[in-house]
């Protein structure tokens, strides 16, 4: 099968956000079924490479840099590139891919508004939305206005004319049911982790050589560009953690993730991308998410647990996995008791072995990404054989 799969993300085969890191996944899973895989990415450079067996297709267009990056800001976008979906000649440049695709696939909205009723109409290719987060905009603060209405009137359109929309949770799939989207045109395709890359190692070296030696460590992972990630950031660092201080003298909070600015924060260590995340999750105690808004489901918990490491939650930050509260996580959405969770972890060794293997066993049983992929893969034959 020849699939097609566009993605607003750059750093879409670099995983450095919880996009990048299940296109990724995905894509790889996919080839390695047989398929024949080319992920087309809007960038200011035209280029092609190959990830393994994923083909990479960059193309700009048009409009230049400059204006890209001040309609970005006028509209509160990320990603200035993403602009380019909506570029004629950027859609000329992609149509070479789309017509040798059997099926293709849409990551995020920007990537689908313009293109998903074109690709459908004009071209008549079967269209697969992969729908990270269902109404993302509505549920993050700090959001502009302009881009709420924009993102919305987007997102029903690209539900009308899609062939077959994947969601990551059950919870979201009944949403978009609640809005009259058929059943048959929705599968749920959770996110996942690669269970054998994040597994709680014996080494000890590189906590041995890090300024963490001698402390307990709390560990926050996240793309620090995201809305509720800088949100629960600053929560960590006002209510959360001066709180456990008060309680465990030898405790340090690290916060891991993509920095597109330098932020500072009371009681927090901020480490930037890392290339060996595995390894410093091992090196950590007890992990956390004290999200407050976003939706779709967080990678960062089930990387946590596919290392074995006990992990404090709120009920955002566990929202759509198959967990239980007590077995897996502990879940708690007061911040006051959030920090007695962490306290009672790390005094607590057995309680936090408990929940670790738990916790992993339930990843590499449900959301392993190699099973996934052939969960997507079924997908496409759906539909590709309702449609002829």
């Amino acid at each position: 099968m020849n699939v097609c799969i566009f993605s607003a993300f750059e750093d879409s085969m670099l995983k450095q956000t919880g996009g990048s890191v299940r296109i990724f996944n995905l894509s790889k899973g996919l080839a390695s079924l047989g398929n024949d895989v080319v992920l087309v990415i809007p960038k200011y450079d035209s280029m092609s490479e190959k990830v393994g067996d994923v083909k990479i297709q960059s193309f700009s267009g048009f409009f230049p840099r400059r204006l890209l990056e001040l309609l970005s800001k006028i509209m509160g976008a990320y990603r200035p590139t993403s602009l380019f979906f909506y570029d004629l000649l950027f859609i000329r440049r992609a149509h070479r891919m789309i017509r040798q695709s059997d099926l293709v696939q849409f990551e995020q909205l920007t990537a689908g508004a313009l293109l998903i009723p074109f690709v459908s109409t004009v071209f008549k290719k079967p269209v697969v939305f992969d729908c990270h987060d269902t109404f993302q905009a509505l549920r993050v603060k700090n959001t502009t206005i302009l881009r709420k209405l924009l993102e919305t009137f987007i997102e029903k359109q690209v539900y009308r004319f899609a062939d077959f929309i994947v969601v990551v949770s059950e919870e979201e799939k009944q949403y978009l049911l609640s809005l009259g989207i058929g059943e048959g045109r929705i599968s749920v395709i959770p996110n996942g982790v690669d269970t054998e890359y994040f597994q709680k190692s014996n080494k000890i070296e590189y906590r041995k050589k890090d300024v963490m030696k001698n402390f307990q460590t709390v560990i926050f992972v996240g793309n620090m560009s995201y809305a509720p990630n800088q949100e629960a950031i600053r929560l960590l660092s006002s209510k959360i953690a001066p709180r456990v201080s008060e309680k465990i003298k030898d405790v340090k909070f690290l916060a891991v993730g993509k920095l597109n600015e330098q932020i500072s924060l009371p009681g927090i260590e901020f480490t930037g991308f890392v290339d060996n995340l595995p390894e410093v999750l091992c090196y950590s105690d007890v992990a956390v998410a004290p999200l407050l808004h976003g939706s779709g489901t967080r990678l960062k918990i089930l990387e946590y647990f596919s290392c074995s490491l006990p992990v404090v939650s709120t009920s955002i930050g566990a929202e759509g996995l198959a967990v239980e509260n007590g077995i897996h996580v502990l879940i708690e959405d007061d911040f006051y008791q959030f920090a007695s969770q962490i306290v009672k972890l790390l005094n607590d060794k057995s309680l936090s072995k408990q929940l670790g293997n738990a916790a992993r066993q339930l990843v590499v049983e449900n959301y392993d990404w190699a099973k996934i992929a052939c969960r997507l893969n079924d997908v496409y034959k759906k539909t590709l054989a309702s449609l002829n």
